[in-house]
């Protein structure tokens, strides 16, 4: 079979095939279709000679197979070592086998490779630290999803979920009408205890402009007020567009790069129409990594940054309380054993653990706060990274990654667990729901909130 009704070669880009496919129950026709989907060689090739520039082909062409990479994969270390989890082998019998094959490889290869690139893989780019060659197999990995889902190999949910974001521009199906009456309802819902609260939407050369990841106003619209309480206790001038919001990629999680592209270009789009001094990302490891890290390349922008200075959440939260714009009271400073979890994607890829260690500082009584083992730019993955978490064919893979930060976590003795990444928060939320080690785990707007000295004028 060349190409099935779902399982197939075409980007989804109507709300009639994304429903369609919404419609097959757990991706069950889906992947039956893929059993049978037959690989455009020809076409495979061409690709890859296209797009695997000299960096990739001299990284499997150097790699020694010294297996010095092992140990640094959590998936290796929870798959009871097994060398077939070993970073090296899973790409150079991956990709490195296409490439070598001249794209001449079969469905059975193919479904291989996908399993290797997204069910044995979170692309969080530890191993490429302790490689001695700076084989970085990470952004190997992401470059092989790109060449499965050219083909048809991507996971059923992040084929809806690329698909989300070329239709609603959006991870999920929320419309720019949907998203400024969240704005509105939140505000009014807040009235009683923060008179004169406000979402400024649209507001010219604001000093910040703050962009969200879609499931804060789908699934947890208290997230966009306690966003809105902080920066109002902070006397921040600042807005959100409506339009170029959302700020995650599920596209970059599929492969599906064009897509990426089009996700970050709309939020660009929204620099430019409101002409911000400065933009804020919410509390989300990709969606910085998308549209401050790889987005300037996507987009083309030939200096290689953003069309204004673009930072994560907690390098303005740390130094709002830095500045004193907000002051935590000191009697309701956390006074348990807490720890911090790293996301991969805006501390290793980006360095920003020193300012969640400085937000530490102010909101964590003296002696609680406990490093894990492995931490800052040498942490594990949370276990769920990459896309990993919301996949159900890869689900048992999924719950094993978990293993590392469960044994990490209760090392520490912490009972709480601060996570400023949405996949990280979902992952602890799946590794307590699947492990019951007790613990509890939380974005820091709700800390902040909780803790922050009131002014008198905005009692």
């Amino acid at each position: 079979m060349p190409e099935g009704r779902f399982c197939n070669k075409t980007p989804v880009t109507t709300e009639k095939a994304l429903k369609a496919l919404l419609g097959d129950n757990g991706g069950k026709q889906y992947y039956e279709e893929m059993t049978g989907l037959e690989v455009d060689a020809a076409e495979l090739w061409e690709n890859i000679q296209k797009t695997c520039k000299s960096r990739t082909r001299t990284w499997l062409e150097i790699c020694a197979r010294c297996a010095l990479c092992a140990e640094s994969c959590f998936m290796y270390q929870v798959s009871d070592r097994n060398p077939e989890q070993v970073p090296a082998f899973k790409i150079q019998s991956t990709l490195g086998e296409m490439i070598r094959r001249r794209g001449k490889v079969n469905n059975a290869f193919m479904r291989r490779a996908m399993e290797y690139a997204w069910g044995r893989c979170t692309c969080c780019n530890r191993c490429g630290q302790f490689c001695p060659h700076g084989i970085d197999v990470g952004v190997m990995f992401s470059y092989l999803r790109g060449l499965l889902y050219s083909q048809g190999f991507v996971p059923w949910e992040l084929k809806i979920g690329a698909g989300m974001h070329r239709i609603y521009k959006a991870q999920m199906d929320v419309s720019s009408e949907e998203w400024v009456e969240t704005c509105e309802w939140m505000c009014e819902e807040q009235q009683d205890e923060w008179p004169g609260l406000e979402i400024p939407v649209d507001k010219e050369n604001a000093d910040t402009m703050y962009t969200l990841n879609a499931r804060e106003p789908k699934h947890y619209p208290e997230d966009v007020a306690q966003a809105a309480i902080i920066f109002h206790l902070a006397g921040e001038n600042w807005t959100v567009p409506s339009r170029g919001w959302e700020q995650t990629s599920m596209s970059m999680f599929a492969g599906d790069w064009e897509g990426a592209k089009g996700n970050v270009l709309e939020v660009y789009a929204a620099i430019e129409r409101l002409k911000p001094k400065r933009v804020i990302g919410t509390e989300c490891g990709h969606a910085h990594r998308a549209t401050v890290v790889e987005g300037p390349y996507w987009a083309g922008r030939p200096d290689g940054q953003p069309p204004a200075p673009y930072i994560h959440y907690v390098e303005w939260l740390a130094e709002t309380l830095r500045c004193g714009r907000i002051k935590i009271d000191p009697a309701k400073k956390i006074r348990e054993k807490v720890t911090i979890q790293d996301a991969c994607n805006y501390v290793r890829n980006n360095g920003l653990a020193v300012f969640t260690r400085e937000i530490m500082s102010y909101i964590v009584e003296d002696g609680y706060f406990t490093e894990m083992e492995q931490n800052r730019e040498y942490s594990y993955c949370c276990g769920g990274g990459g896309g990993l978490n919301g996949i159900g064919l890869f689900r048992k893979q999924r719950n094993l990654a978990l293993k590392c930060k469960r044994d990490q976590i209760l090392a520490t003795g912490a009972t709480l667990v601060i996570s400023p990444c949405h996949n990280c928060w979902d992952a602890l939320r799946a590794l307590e729901e699947e492990y019951h080690i007790g613990i509890r785990h939380s974005f820091l707007k709700p800390l902040i909130i909780s803790m922050a000295i009131v002014p008198e004028h905005l009692r």
